[in-house]
């Protein structure tokens, strides 16, 4: 762990280029993650194939090595995104409980095979095509697979460039196209997923979720998870009427976000989690020995607000049972000759909570990864209700108008008279949750590891009712 930007909690490649990630998979008790990898990255590149790690409570994760390999004697190539799922009552024939995954392989423009395993998804075997590319052009990928129970049919979402299309199948073989959705205000859509969930946690309440990666500059966001709120029927997703696009992330670096449940999630949540870049710039990321990294593990919930229903995110839960207090500030006023700093930290999480009254004024903000003239600034206006993340004094800058430019959230209204801030900072990824996660924001910087001091300050006053430290010093990922 000699590297400066390697996380310590978030999954990282051992060595070389990680990319996509592929939706896990819940096996006896184990989540089972796969992502793109490539270990030829730092040699001129030569394909991807899907790495894979294990966890029993999605905050230690154990790599596994590859689990679906390019080349060798697979002819069709290199695997790209798809995803898994376990084929319980056998439908593909490959016996009860086979894991089978639809991957984007390069023949045929984009086409999609089929690989299964039968060791619990540890090492797979190469089937063959079972979906020709009928569009003629390279926008045919990322298949998301889900067993449709009502229907009792494999449903497949494709992403076909401003169109996700659907595909039904009885065996995970034969694929038949039965309709589409198509937005052009979201650029090219990739990494399409659709689920149903519970909403406010009422079994008798449950709303599908269609959520496609996008573009959002149409709506001031970057590339990200757009999520749409309705119905599906096992043939066609139809929005609920007056609802337009949602956007899951408003920072940078969250993309090809994929969500999973287990059994215990009864319906009222799903995982969640993201790579953490951007392709504006991610080849123009630090090389140290690796490039990518994943978001930490969310639990995802619908819920019902004042400007209707909306996603919410919070981090997993025990993720920092692993962390040790280090400071502890309570109820106080803060003033602009009172800036509160500590020293030494570098991977750590903030819970802090800040009153919005007559005794906040002006600007406060939480400053990370501070020193040597760097420092990445967390900030709240009370007069006009925005946060704004900016990093332009983070570190290494990449040189791109997008890495710069500071993510300004509006309308962050507070809660209960209070604006919660749970942050989480580990060497280079800063992911922060808003009034219990109403609002996401995840970013990459990359300073030095010399820069480590933590600043909590503001322009006027601030009424603080608490501020709460933890720091981890070793890696949870092995």
């Amino acid at each position: 762990m000699t590297e400066n930007f390697r996380p310590l909690y978030h999954i990282t490649p051992p060595s070389e280029w990680m990319s996509d990630v592929q939706r896990p998979i819940y096996i006896n008790g184990v989540h089972h993650f796969y992502y793109l990898y490539n270990k030829d990255f730092s040699i001129g590149e030569n394909g991807t194939e899907w790495r894979h790690a294990t966890s029993t409570d999605l905050v230690h994760w154990k790599d596994e090595g590859v689990a679906i390999h390019k080349y060798g004697g697979n002819p069709a190539g290199d695997p790209w995104t798809g995803s898994a799922v376990v084929d319980t009552n056998n439908t593909a024939g490959f016996g009860a409980g086979a894991i089978i995954a639809l991957v984007t392989m390069p023949p045929e423009y984009q086409s999609t095979h089929l690989w299964y395993s039968t060791d619990n998804g540890n090492s797979f075997s190469y089937y063959g095509l079972v979906q020709y590319n009928p569009t003629g052009n390279a926008d045919f990928r990322d298949p998301k697979v889900i067993w449709h129970e009502p229907t009792q049919k494999w449903v497949m979402l494709m992403a076909e460039l401003d169109k996700i299309g659907f595909y039904t199948s009885t065996n995970l073989k034969d694929w038949v196209y039965v309709s589409s959705f198509v937005r052009q205000d979201i650029g090219i859509i990739e990494c399409p997923d659709l689920f149903q969930i519970n909403v406010d946690d009422d079994p008798n309440y449950k709303k599908w979720v269609l959520m496609p990666c996008a573009n959002g500059f149409n709506y001031g966001h970057t590339s990200g998870s757009a999520y749409f709120i309705g119905e599906f029927d096992g043939i066609s997703f139809t929005p609920d009427p007056g609802t337009d696009v949602q956007w899951l992330d408003h920072g940078t670096d969250c993309y090809t976000g994929v969500t999973w449940d287990a059994p215990y999630c009864n319906g009222n949540y799903r995982f969640y989690i993201a790579w953490m870049t951007n392709w504006e710039y991610t080849r123009e990321l630090p090389y140290e020995n690796y490039i990518g990294n994943a978001t930490i593990v969310r639990e995802l919930r619908l819920k019902s607000t004042t400007e209707g229903l909306r996603m919410f995110q919070t981090p997993i839960w025990g993720i920092r049972d692993n962390f040790q207090d280090i400071s502890f500030w309570g109820d106080q006023i803060i003033t602009s000759q009172q800036a509160k700093i500590l020293d030494g930290v570098t991977s750590y999480s903030i819970e802090s909570s800040f009153h919005i009254d007559d005794l906040t004024n002006g600007l406060f903000g939480i400053s990370v990864r501070d020193g040597n003239g760097t420092h990445t600034d967390i900030t709240y206006d009370k007069e006009l209700n925005e946060l704004v993340f900016n990093r332009s004094q983070s570190g290494l800058i990449i040189d791109d108008a997008m890495f710069t430019k500071p993510r300004i959230v509006k309308n962050v209204f507070p809660l209960n008279g209070k604006i919660k801030l749970d942050i989480f900072v580990d060497r280079s990824t800063v992911e922060i949750f808003v009034n219990d996660g109403a609002y996401v924001l995840s970013n990459l910087i990359f300073p030095q590891l010399s820069s480590d001091e933590l600043r909590l300050w503001t322009n006027d006053t601030v009424h603080l009712e608490y501020f709460k430290v933890k720091t981890l010093n070793q890696s949870l990922i092995g």
